[in-house]
């Protein structure tokens, strides 16, 4: 009797093991053969998967950000203050720093090889971007886009800046005073009074004479200057 194999764990399978060879080698720099000899499948089995090496990159990054969601999110749903959450998310980041770590350079190491404007474009980045900025917001319940993305770019930044500086960075220190400033910061918003809106001044409209009553009105001044200047010439005779 034939085995039936579920397609779609197998390549959820395959998925898992690419990443750790592009983890390792960097997308630029590894071949799909390289891939497929590394995670034990024939060139053609990994192409009846994935079509190409982007095709496979954007599966990739489909997986991990779907992966990543589903984790913090069994860690965080019975908790109640964005603090907490925070928290246990820092915890999620020190517990696997080295994987979240490969997952940042394997984006950087795609996106190098695009120009900004490439990448403002490049469905893949945005969409994984977007996808993890919507699951910040649902996990910590912040509805505040601008704080999500500080948050994002935080992280980023902290996990490339242990690759050079190790533990002089701290993330438990780094959480803690994150935590303390993101607590002011919704603190002074919900504190903050609700200016009504001032409707600027409506300048009353500048009425203007039509034609015939311009004409009859320079037609006025003109004989009163005419008229003055007869009295004068009279004065000085």
């Amino acid at each position: 009797m034939p085995k039936i194999v579920d397609h779609e764990e197998y390549r959820k399978d395959l998925l898992s093991k690419c990443f750790e060879v592009i983890a390792e080698k960097g997308y630029n720099a590894v071949t799909m053969r390289q891939i497929a000899q590394r995670v034990g499948v024939s060139t053609g089995t990994l192409y009846h998967y994935f079509p190409s090496k982007e095709s496979l990159f954007e599966q990739l990054v489909g997986f991990v950000c779907e992966q990543d969601s589903f984790e913090f999110m069994s860690r965080t749903a019975h908790l109640e203050s964005i603090s907490e959450r925070l928290r246990v998310g820092f915890e999620l980041l020190a517990e696997r720093e080295e994987y979240f770590q490969h997952q940042t350079l394997m984006m950087l190491d795609f996106a190098r090889q695009l120009s900004l404007e490439e990448v403002n474009c490049n469905e893949t980045l945005q969409g994984s971007v977007e996808g993890t900025e919507q699951g910040m917001m649902h996990c910590l319940g912040i509805d505040d886009i601008e704080l999500v993305r500080f948050l994002g770019n935080f992280v980023d930044g902290l996990l490339l800046r242990r690759l050079y500086v190790g533990d002089r960075t701290s993330i438990p220190r780094q959480a803690a005073l994150l935590g303390e400033m993101l607590q002011a910061y919704l603190a002074s918003k919900q504190a903050a009074p609700t200016e009504p809106s001032v409707e600027p001044p409506v300048e009353p409209p500048v009425e203007i004479p039509d034609q015939a009553l311009k004409q009859t009105l320079e037609k006025k001044l003109s004989k009163e200057l005419d008229t003055a200047a007869l009295v004068g010439q009279e004065e000085r005779n």
